[in-house]
């Protein structure tokens, strides 16, 4: 398991549901991550974390983008637009995964390869996400007060 992805103390904004959000999103990861490994990627597995992503996406961009908006944080069309590229790029692989598994078959290895690239895509866009543009927006509610 890479430790990249696990919820460290630097990575909090300050904001408690924010925070948590956060670390769902990071244990989905590493619960993604010890599949992969174990070999149990199933539909199953699939179904429950496209669940989780899409119910993630909704609620968390959003809160975070009405709490910065609230907040008057300026580089909100900024933070906007890369909430939006992740969305795009997840549904992509969404697509793609669908046309691969219409089957049910998930013996394909492109198929698995697939479930790694979002893995990892996952994981570092949000660690470096959270460690840059979402540290700034906290630093500006902090300065603000």
């Amino acid at each position: 398991m890479k430790k990249e992805y696990e919820w460290k103390p630097s990575m909090s904004v300050g904001e408690k549901k924010i925070d948590s959000q956060h670390k769902k999103l990071l244990s989905q990861i590493i619960k993604l991550e010890k599949d992969i490994a174990a070999r149990s990627i199933n539909m199953g597995v699939l179904r429950d974390t496209n669940h989780f992503l899409y119910d993630y996406f909704k609620e968390h961009f959003s809160y975070e983008e009405k709490y910065m908006e609230k907040s008057g944080y300026p580089k909100l069309a900024q933070h906007r637009k890369v909430h939006e590229s992740f969305i795009r790029f997840y549904d992509d692989f969404q697509r793609k995964l669908m046309e691969k598994t219409k089957s049910g078959n998930l013996a394909s290895l492109d198929v698995k390869d697939m479930v790694k690239e979002v893995r990892d895509y996952l994981g570092k866009w949000l660690v470096n996400h959270i460690m840059g543009m979402d540290q700034d927006y906290a630093r500006y509610v902090k300065m603000k007060g």
